[in-house]
């Protein structure tokens, strides 16, 4: 073995392993983290659903604290970062419930066009399925430039492009797609 290929083999290994680190450490102060889910401020309620998406444990209780949250959430921004965040612990630890959840969300009139957006988002995340004509529709529908504004200070969104996040993400995830699968996932 090549010094490089050591190097990059080491470093590799300690990158995997810091990130390990990172996601247990979080885990451990779950209890530190979820209780900010009620904070004042809608900028720590969102970097509160962002990070302990991340968590290596706990993915269950965490889950819980979102869903629990969203119910009463007043924040547009908020509100799609918590369904981004139980879609990404659902995909991290492959819970098929988090689909069926998205996939209830998005085409119910009675939520908001936030949590629709968002939950459809999510579950393009979550399936290899083709994209279905209804999701595009309800997409279609709902998104405005109102809505494109708040979606793009979503970290997931804004992780994609910080000015013009919620159209690339859509980009991505849509016009892409080749039939049967989602060429790409924000969370890979």
């Amino acid at each position: 073995m090549t010094r490089q290929e050591w190097m990059y083999d080491c470093g590799g290994y300690n990158m995997n392993w810091s990130i390990e680190a990172s996601r247990s450490a979080i885990a451990a102060d779950t209890d530190l983290l979820l209780p900010l889910l009620h904070a004042a401020d809608p900028d720590v309620r969102t970097a509160t659903c962002y990070a302990p998406a991340t968590a290596s444990c706990e993915a269950g209780r965490i889950t819980d604290a979102l869903r629990a949250r969203l119910a009463t959430e007043p924040s547009p921004t908020v509100r799609a970062s918590i369904v981004l965040a139980v879609a990404e612990l659902a995909r991290e630890h492959n819970d098929p419930r988090a689909v069926t959840w998205t996939r209830t969300l998005w085409p119910d009139p009675t939520q908001l066009a936030d949590v629709r957006v968002s939950a459809a988002l999510a579950w393009l995340c979550l399936v290899d399925d083709p994209v279905p004509n209804d999701l595009r529709t309800t997409l279609d529908t709902l998104i405005t430039a109102d809505l494109t504004r708040l979606l793009n200070d979503v970290p997931w969104i804004a992780d994609v492009d910080d000015e013009n996040g919620l159209a690339h993400t859509l980009d991505q995830m849509l016009d892409k797609a080749h039939s049967g699968a989602i060429d790409s996932n924000p969370w890979d």
